[in-house]
Protein backbone atom coordinates (compact mmCIF):
# COMPACT_ATOMS: atom_id res chain seq x y z
CA UNK A 1 0.00 0.00 0.00
CA UNK A 2 1.46 3.37 -1.79
CA UNK A 3 2.47 4.99 2.00
CA UNK A 4 0.79 8.75 1.00
CA UNK A 5 -2.24 7.34 -0.29
CA UNK A 6 -2.52 4.77 2.77
CA UNK A 7 -2.37 8.52 5.19
CA UNK A 8 -5.07 10.11 2.95
CA UNK A 9 -7.33 7.04 3.77
CA UNK A 10 -6.84 7.68 7.79
CA UNK A 11 -6.80 10.79 7.62
CA UNK A 12 -10.21 11.20 5.85
CA UNK A 13 -12.19 8.39 7.66
CA UNK A 14 -10.64 9.22 11.38
CA UNK A 15 -11.75 12.76 11.16
CA UNK A 16 -15.51 11.80 9.58
CA UNK A 17 -17.61 11.82 13.04
CA UNK A 18 -19.87 8.70 13.85
CA UNK A 19 -21.64 6.93 16.95
CA UNK A 20 -23.81 4.21 17.58
CA UNK A 21 -27.28 4.36 15.28
CA UNK A 22 -25.23 7.83 13.81
CA UNK A 23 -22.90 6.32 11.18
CA UNK A 24 -24.19 7.66 8.18
CA UNK A 25 -21.16 10.27 8.12
CA UNK A 26 -18.76 7.44 8.01
CA UNK A 27 -21.06 5.00 5.56
CA UNK A 28 -20.85 8.33 2.97
CA UNK A 29 -16.92 8.66 3.35
CA UNK A 30 -16.67 5.02 2.83
CA UNK A 31 -18.80 4.79 -0.49
CA UNK A 32 -16.74 8.14 -1.31
CA UNK A 33 -13.25 6.28 -0.56
CA UNK A 34 -14.51 3.35 -3.03
CA UNK A 35 -16.39 4.88 -5.83
CA UNK A 36 -12.97 5.02 -8.07
CA UNK A 37 -12.86 1.44 -8.08
CA UNK A 38 -14.37 -0.37 -11.20
CA UNK A 39 -14.85 -3.94 -9.70
CA UNK A 40 -16.03 -2.75 -6.74
CA UNK A 41 -19.90 -2.44 -6.11
CA UNK A 42 -21.84 -1.44 -2.72
CA UNK A 43 -24.57 -2.81 -1.51
CA UNK A 44 -26.80 -2.08 1.46
CA UNK A 45 -29.10 -3.93 3.77
CA UNK A 46 -32.17 -3.14 5.27
CA UNK A 47 -30.86 -2.10 8.80
CA UNK A 48 -28.26 0.13 7.12
CA UNK A 49 -25.14 -2.12 6.84
CA UNK A 50 -22.58 -1.82 3.75
CA UNK A 51 -22.32 -5.30 1.62
CA UNK A 52 -19.06 -4.51 -0.66
CA UNK A 53 -17.86 -6.34 -3.40
CA UNK A 54 -14.79 -6.65 -5.04
CA UNK A 55 -15.22 -9.22 -7.68
CA UNK A 56 -12.63 -9.80 -10.96
CA UNK A 57 -12.95 -12.89 -13.03
CA UNK A 58 -15.23 -15.87 -12.27
CA UNK A 59 -13.23 -16.88 -9.16
CA UNK A 60 -15.59 -17.50 -6.12
CA UNK A 61 -15.50 -15.73 -2.66
CA UNK A 62 -13.88 -17.23 0.29
CA UNK A 63 -13.47 -14.67 2.70
CA UNK A 64 -15.80 -11.54 4.41
CA UNK A 65 -13.70 -8.86 6.23
CA UNK A 66 -16.02 -6.88 8.97
CA UNK A 67 -15.21 -3.80 10.50
CA UNK A 68 -17.81 -1.65 12.15
CA UNK A 69 -18.52 2.07 11.37
CA UNK A 70 -19.47 3.17 15.15
CA UNK A 71 -17.13 4.59 18.01
CA UNK A 72 -18.78 5.11 21.89
CA UNK A 73 -20.30 8.51 21.63
CA UNK A 74 -23.45 10.85 23.07
CA UNK A 75 -26.65 10.76 21.40
CA UNK A 76 -29.44 12.76 21.84
CA UNK A 77 -32.62 11.65 23.21
CA UNK A 78 -34.95 10.10 20.45
CA UNK A 79 -38.24 10.85 21.18
CA UNK A 80 -37.26 14.46 22.03
CA UNK A 81 -33.54 15.67 21.35
CA UNK A 82 -34.39 19.09 23.15
CA UNK A 83 -35.50 18.16 26.24
CA UNK A 84 -34.21 14.70 26.76
CA UNK A 85 -30.76 14.49 28.34
CA UNK A 86 -27.93 12.88 25.90
CA UNK A 87 -26.98 9.17 27.07
CA UNK A 88 -23.60 7.59 26.26
CA UNK A 89 -23.62 4.80 24.21
CA UNK A 90 -20.71 2.14 24.48
CA UNK A 91 -18.36 0.50 26.86
CA UNK A 92 -17.01 3.38 29.38
CA UNK A 93 -17.20 3.31 32.59
CA UNK A 94 -19.28 5.86 33.93
CA UNK A 95 -16.94 7.67 36.14
CA UNK A 96 -14.99 8.52 33.00
CA UNK A 97 -18.01 10.51 31.44
CA UNK A 98 -16.82 14.05 32.91
CA UNK A 99 -13.58 13.97 32.38
CA UNK A 100 -13.60 15.34 28.71
CA UNK A 101 -15.32 17.77 26.76
CA UNK A 102 -18.34 16.77 24.12
CA UNK A 103 -17.89 17.94 20.65
CA UNK A 104 -21.40 17.64 18.80
CA UNK A 105 -22.31 16.96 15.29
CA UNK A 106 -25.81 17.71 15.47
CA UNK A 107 -27.90 14.28 17.09
CA UNK A 108 -24.47 12.98 18.49
CA UNK A 109 -21.40 14.11 19.92
CA UNK A 110 -17.41 12.58 20.19
CA UNK A 111 -14.89 13.13 23.18
CA UNK A 112 -13.61 16.79 22.42
CA UNK A 113 -10.14 15.25 21.23
CA UNK A 114 -7.21 15.27 18.13
CA UNK A 115 -9.32 13.33 15.12
CA UNK A 116 -5.89 12.56 13.81
CA UNK A 117 -2.17 12.82 14.63
CA UNK A 118 0.94 10.22 13.13
CA UNK A 119 3.50 10.68 15.89
CA UNK A 120 7.13 11.39 14.98
CA UNK A 121 7.69 7.59 15.90
CA UNK A 122 5.04 6.03 13.93
CA UNK A 123 1.40 5.70 16.21
CA UNK A 124 -1.74 6.64 15.04
CA UNK A 125 -3.62 8.68 17.37
CA UNK A 126 -7.21 9.98 17.48
CA UNK A 127 -10.37 10.34 19.71
CA UNK A 128 -11.80 7.16 17.29
CA UNK A 129 -9.53 4.23 16.19
CA UNK A 130 -11.77 1.57 17.05
CA UNK A 131 -12.91 0.73 14.41
CA UNK A 132 -12.77 3.17 12.14
CA UNK A 133 -8.97 1.52 12.10
CA UNK A 134 -10.63 -1.45 10.67
CA UNK A 135 -12.57 0.53 8.10
CA UNK A 136 -9.60 1.78 6.77
CA UNK A 137 -7.86 -1.55 6.10
CA UNK A 138 -10.97 -2.93 4.24
CA UNK A 139 -10.84 0.12 1.77
CA UNK A 140 -6.97 -0.60 1.13
CA UNK A 141 -7.41 -4.36 0.84
CA UNK A 142 -10.19 -3.58 -2.01
CA UNK A 143 -7.59 -0.74 -3.53
CA UNK A 144 -5.16 -2.89 -3.00
CA UNK A 145 -6.72 -6.00 -5.05
CA UNK A 146 -7.43 -3.24 -8.10
CA UNK A 147 -3.94 -2.07 -8.07
CA UNK A 148 -2.66 -5.29 -8.63
CA UNK A 149 -5.09 -6.32 -11.04
CA UNK A 150 -6.09 -9.51 -8.69
CA UNK A 151 -8.51 -12.29 -10.27
CA UNK A 152 -10.45 -12.51 -7.27
CA UNK A 153 -13.46 -12.47 -5.36
CA UNK A 154 -14.26 -10.78 -1.86
CA UNK A 155 -16.35 -9.08 0.51
CA UNK A 156 -15.84 -5.96 2.92
CA UNK A 157 -18.49 -5.52 5.05
CA UNK A 158 -18.95 -2.34 7.16
CA UNK A 159 -21.76 -2.71 10.04
CA UNK A 160 -23.47 -0.70 12.64
CA UNK A 161 -24.31 -0.13 16.12
CA UNK A 162 -21.18 -2.43 17.36
CA UNK A 163 -20.68 -0.83 20.47
CA UNK A 164 -24.04 -1.72 22.04
CA UNK A 165 -24.08 -5.32 21.28
CA UNK A 166 -22.79 -6.20 17.70
CA UNK A 167 -26.45 -5.23 16.27
CA UNK A 168 -25.53 -4.40 12.57
CA UNK A 169 -23.47 -8.20 12.63
CA UNK A 170 -26.57 -9.77 13.94
CA UNK A 171 -28.70 -8.22 11.46
CA UNK A 172 -26.01 -9.72 8.52
CA UNK A 173 -25.80 -13.07 10.45
CA UNK A 174 -29.46 -13.40 10.25
CA UNK A 175 -30.60 -12.71 6.99
CA UNK A 176 -26.78 -14.04 5.99
CA UNK A 177 -26.39 -12.21 2.42
CA UNK A 178 -23.32 -13.74 1.05
CA UNK A 179 -22.91 -17.28 -0.90
CA UNK A 180 -22.38 -20.24 0.93
CA UNK A 181 -18.76 -20.94 2.15
CA UNK A 182 -17.67 -17.28 2.29
CA UNK A 183 -16.01 -16.80 6.06
CA UNK A 184 -16.19 -13.67 7.90
CA UNK A 185 -13.06 -11.95 9.41
CA UNK A 186 -13.76 -9.47 11.91
CA UNK A 187 -10.64 -6.71 11.53
CA UNK A 188 -10.45 -5.27 15.01
CA UNK A 189 -8.79 -2.86 17.27
CA UNK A 190 -7.67 -4.60 20.38
CA UNK A 191 -6.28 -4.07 23.75
CA UNK A 192 -3.00 -5.82 24.57
CA UNK A 193 -3.49 -9.54 25.99
CA UNK A 194 -1.92 -13.21 25.93
CA UNK A 195 1.72 -11.87 25.58
CA UNK A 196 0.77 -9.33 22.59
CA UNK A 197 2.07 -5.87 22.03
CA UNK A 198 2.28 -3.06 19.57
CA UNK A 199 4.87 -2.79 16.98
CA UNK A 200 5.13 -6.62 16.80
CA UNK A 201 2.52 -7.03 13.74
CA UNK A 202 -0.75 -7.80 13.99
CA UNK A 203 -2.47 -10.13 15.86
CA UNK A 204 -4.21 -13.60 14.17
CA UNK A 205 -6.75 -14.17 16.77
CA UNK A 206 -7.53 -17.69 18.44
CA UNK A 207 -10.68 -16.24 19.86
CA UNK A 208 -11.92 -13.92 22.40
CA UNK A 209 -13.52 -13.79 25.96
CA UNK A 210 -15.99 -15.89 24.47
CA UNK A 211 -15.40 -18.07 21.42
CA UNK A 212 -12.62 -20.17 20.07
CA UNK A 213 -12.53 -18.86 16.20
CA UNK A 214 -12.54 -21.09 12.90
CA UNK A 215 -9.60 -23.07 12.60
CA UNK A 216 -9.29 -23.46 8.99
CA UNK A 217 -9.24 -19.53 8.27
CA UNK A 218 -7.10 -18.83 11.25
CA UNK A 219 -4.45 -21.39 8.96
CA UNK A 220 -5.18 -19.59 6.21
CA UNK A 221 -4.05 -16.39 7.60
CA UNK A 222 -0.95 -17.93 9.36
CA UNK A 223 0.18 -19.51 5.95
CA UNK A 224 0.01 -16.30 4.17
CA UNK A 225 2.23 -14.04 6.87
CA UNK A 226 4.94 -17.03 6.47
CA UNK A 227 4.94 -17.46 2.80
CA UNK A 228 5.21 -13.02 2.76
CA UNK A 229 7.22 -12.82 5.97
CA UNK A 230 4.77 -10.50 7.08
CA UNK A 231 5.71 -10.69 11.29
CA UNK A 232 2.63 -11.31 13.13
CA UNK A 233 1.45 -12.63 16.67
CA UNK A 234 -1.20 -15.63 17.40
CA UNK A 235 -2.40 -14.84 20.79
CA UNK A 236 -5.89 -15.18 23.01
CA UNK A 237 -7.38 -11.30 22.60
CA UNK A 238 -9.86 -12.63 26.16
CA UNK A 239 -10.32 -8.29 26.69
CA UNK A 240 -13.38 -8.82 25.66
CA UNK A 241 -15.87 -10.37 22.60
CA UNK A 242 -16.00 -8.97 19.18
CA UNK A 243 -17.97 -9.51 15.95
CA UNK A 244 -16.77 -12.83 15.37
CA UNK A 245 -18.39 -13.96 18.45
CA UNK A 246 -22.23 -12.84 17.40
CA UNK A 247 -21.52 -14.31 13.43
CA UNK A 248 -20.79 -17.71 15.01
CA UNK A 249 -23.33 -18.01 16.98
CA UNK A 250 -25.88 -17.47 13.94
CA UNK A 251 -23.78 -20.31 12.42
CA UNK A 252 -21.74 -18.52 10.40
CA UNK A 253 -17.62 -19.70 10.37
CA UNK A 254 -15.81 -16.87 11.75
CA UNK A 255 -12.03 -15.57 12.41
CA UNK A 256 -10.46 -12.00 13.57
CA UNK A 257 -7.38 -9.85 13.41
CA UNK A 258 -6.54 -7.26 15.36
CA UNK A 259 -3.98 -4.50 15.67
CA UNK A 260 -3.14 -3.80 19.32
CA UNK A 261 -4.72 -0.67 20.70
CA UNK A 262 -3.93 2.11 23.25
CA UNK A 263 -6.39 3.52 25.36
CA UNK A 264 -8.92 1.27 24.51
CA UNK A 265 -12.59 3.30 24.28
CA UNK A 266 -10.25 6.46 24.97
CA UNK A 267 -9.54 4.94 28.70
CA UNK A 268 -5.91 6.10 29.47
CA UNK A 269 -4.47 4.63 32.32
CA UNK A 270 -4.62 7.47 34.51
CA UNK A 271 -7.87 6.88 34.79
CA UNK A 272 -8.93 10.07 32.37
CA UNK A 273 -10.22 10.46 28.46
CA UNK A 274 -7.45 10.78 26.05
CA UNK A 275 -7.00 9.32 22.48
CA UNK A 276 -6.80 5.97 21.41
CA UNK A 277 -3.44 5.18 19.07
CA UNK A 278 -2.02 2.15 16.90
CA UNK A 279 0.86 1.37 15.52
CA UNK A 280 1.25 2.33 11.44
CA UNK A 281 3.29 -0.56 11.04
CA UNK A 282 1.06 -2.53 12.62
CA UNK A 283 -1.73 -1.60 9.87
CA UNK A 284 0.20 -2.17 6.95
CA UNK A 285 1.20 -5.24 8.06
CA UNK A 286 -2.44 -6.31 8.14
CA UNK A 287 -3.57 -4.96 5.44
CA UNK A 288 -0.33 -6.26 3.38
CA UNK A 289 -1.72 -9.71 5.22
CA UNK A 290 -5.00 -9.93 4.33
CA UNK A 291 -4.15 -8.43 0.39
CA UNK A 292 -2.36 -11.61 0.20
CA UNK A 293 -4.64 -14.12 1.92
CA UNK A 294 -7.39 -13.32 -0.65
CA UNK A 295 -4.98 -14.10 -3.75
CA UNK A 296 -3.35 -16.92 -2.05
CA UNK A 297 -6.68 -18.45 -1.91
CA UNK A 298 -8.37 -17.12 -4.91
CA UNK A 299 -5.03 -19.03 -6.57
CA UNK A 300 -6.24 -22.73 -4.82
CA UNK A 301 -3.87 -21.87 -1.59
CA UNK A 302 -0.69 -23.92 -1.33
CA UNK A 303 -0.62 -27.93 -1.07
CA UNK A 304 2.44 -27.02 1.34
CA UNK A 305 0.47 -25.23 4.15
CA UNK A 306 1.63 -25.68 7.12
CA UNK A 307 -1.77 -28.21 8.44
CA UNK A 308 -1.05 -30.26 5.04
CA UNK A 309 3.00 -30.48 5.97
CA UNK A 310 1.53 -31.26 9.59
CA UNK A 311 -0.60 -34.17 8.41
CA UNK A 312 2.56 -35.75 5.77
CA UNK A 313 4.75 -36.05 8.99
CA UNK A 314 2.00 -37.99 11.01
CA UNK A 315 1.49 -39.79 8.12
CA UNK A 316 4.95 -40.56 7.72
CA UNK A 317 5.27 -41.58 11.27
CA UNK A 318 2.35 -43.57 11.05
CA UNK A 319 3.89 -45.59 8.51
CA UNK A 320 7.07 -45.47 9.84
CA UNK A 321 6.53 -47.20 13.58
CA UNK A 322 3.82 -49.18 12.11
CA UNK A 323 6.54 -52.13 11.95
CA UNK A 324 6.74 -51.60 15.72
CA UNK A 325 3.24 -51.91 15.98
CA UNK A 326 2.92 -55.26 14.06
CA UNK A 327 5.51 -56.97 16.24
CA UNK A 328 3.88 -55.64 19.72
CA UNK A 329 0.48 -56.64 18.53
CA UNK A 330 1.37 -60.26 19.44
CA UNK A 331 1.41 -59.55 23.14
CA UNK A 332 -1.92 -58.04 23.34
CA UNK A 333 -4.47 -60.15 24.82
Amino acid sequence: MHHQKLLSFLRQVLETPTAPFHEYHMAATIRELLAPLPHVTIDEDDFGNLIVRYRRGRKPARLAFAAHLDHPGWVKNAKDPEKGAPEFLGGVPADRLEKCEVKWFGDFGMWDLPAYELTKDKLIRSRACDDLIGCVEIVSLFHELERLEAEATCYGLFTRAEEVGFIGAVHLAKKWPLPKGVRFVSLETSAPRGGAEMGRGPVVRVGDRMSVFDDAVTAELLDAAAAEKIDVQRALLDGGSCEATATQLWGIPSAAMSVILGNYHNCDPDGGIDVEYVSLDDVKALIKLITSTVIRMAEGGKKDSAKALMRRRLEERVRKHGIHDRAARKHWK
